[in-house]
């Protein structure tokens, strides 16, 4: 029955062409919209999988890890006094501003790390080493922050302004480090950056404290004592402030919501192409199909006949759909997007937009199993 699915559905090629351009766009959207997602959630949590820590400690109710408010440092101490501790460190995070050549200034998302441990430092570098921050007003930028700060050059000076004006020298260029809002991220000392809390009346103050754990199996039993002890900092496993990153741009800002909504909403739509054109197939060729129910074929043969026109149309114009998101994934991360898209992406999405499609398919097995074959002898 293989030959007849191929047969009719290649037999109007015009149709057939639509259809395929039907499922191709609605692939590339819904696979565009699910990349960019994962891409910006990606960005979201980066610091947080980077960093070789166990557990998180931030301020009370924190919502992300682009939300940290500063609490005293000195709680470092009732970490590391737990035996299952190994080690915990500080790392700052805050936002400030740039003042560029001509003179307009970009806001910075700084993370401020102990260049001795490399807790928090930048993880993939292009130029340069983490370490390079130390022992003065120094500093490393990604080098996606072109596109919003301009040329970067090593030895190159730039004004902080984060209440006051400082300068720091660039000494040190990452690679794809990005935030969430696509604000440059800017690394530097903890030790050079604390003094500039001091400026809001914030020193000795932190953004986070890490800590690795001696057995990191007892991450949850560690991070439930914390909170105990810590009662007024919010305490994480690394993978639940992951999840709470996660969940708070994906449900509380409505944003994830608003991607997979597109999504579905594009799978939907090119399950319905392919419903339509298959109908559309199958009422053509009813007569046919009746012969064939005359001839003694059995329903579930014209079922395969069906089911295999919608398979091929959706393997056609899913393959066509994930090679244009290949062509121009390039230009699209080029210009500060992310896509993310991973082989286990791709399987799901394929099975989803399979499945939409047969379902949207089912309307045209109802028609032919209830197709009478005497109606084939009718005038």
């Amino acid at each position: 029955m293989l030959w007849l699915a191929f047969k009719t559905l290649f037999h109007e090629k015009g149709r057939l062409i639509i259809t395929l351009i039907g499922i191709t766009i609605s692939t590339v959207l819904a696979l565009i919209e699910v990349a960019i997602y994962l891409g910006m959630m990606g960005n979201a949590t980066a610091v947080i999988r980077h960093t070789d820590a166990d557990i998180w400690i931030g301020s009370k109710n924190i919502q992300s890890f682009d939300f940290a408010l500063p609490f005293p440092e000195h709680r470092i101490n009732q970490v590391r006094a737990f035996s299952d501790v190994q080690w915990a460190d500080k790392i700052i995070l805050t936002f400030a501003f740039v003042k560029l050549a001509d003179g307009r200034r970009e806001q910075v998302q700084v993370i401020a790390y102990n260049p001795d441990t490399g807790v928090g430092a930048p993880w993939a570098m292009l130029e340069g080493r983490a370490e390079d921050v130390k022992g003065g007003h120094y500093m490393i930028l990604d080098k996606t922050s072109e596109q919003r700060l301009g040329r970067l050059e090593l030895g190159s000076q730039w004004e902080l302004t984060f209440v006051k004006e400082h300068s720091f020298k660039l000494v040190g260029l990452s690679q794809g480090i990005k935030s969430f809002t696509t604000i440059p991220v800017m690394f530097m000392s903890y030790n050079q950056f604390q003094p500039l809390l001091a400026d809001m009346a914030l020193a000795n103050h932190t953004a986070y404290i890490v800590a690795k754990l001696k057995d990191p199996a007892q991450a949850q039993a560690v991070a439930q004592a914390l909170r105990v002890a810590l009662r007024d900092n919010d305490v994480f496993t690394r993978d639940e402030f992951v999840y709470q990153t996660v969940m708070y741009w994906t449900v509380q800002t409505g944003m994830g919501m608003a991607f997979f909504l597109t999504a579905i909403l594009a799978v939907l739509i090119g399950g319905a192409i392919v419903g339509q054109a298959i109908f559309a197939f199958t009422m053509e060729h009813l007569r046919e199909y009746g012969t064939l129910k005359a001839l003694g074929a059995r329903n579930s043969d014209l079922y395969l006949v069906i089911f295999s026109q919608t398979v091929i149309s959706a393997v056609i114009g899913y393959a066509l759909g994930v090679a244009i998101i290949f062509l121009v994934r390039d230009g699209i991360e080029q210009a500060g997007v992310d896509l993310y898209v991973s082989p286990i992406l791709l399987v799901v999405l394929f099975f989803t937009l399979l499945l939409v499609c047969l379902a949207a398919a089912y309307v045209s097995v109802r028609k032919v199993r209830m197709l009478d074959p005497v109606t084939v002898f009718k005038a």
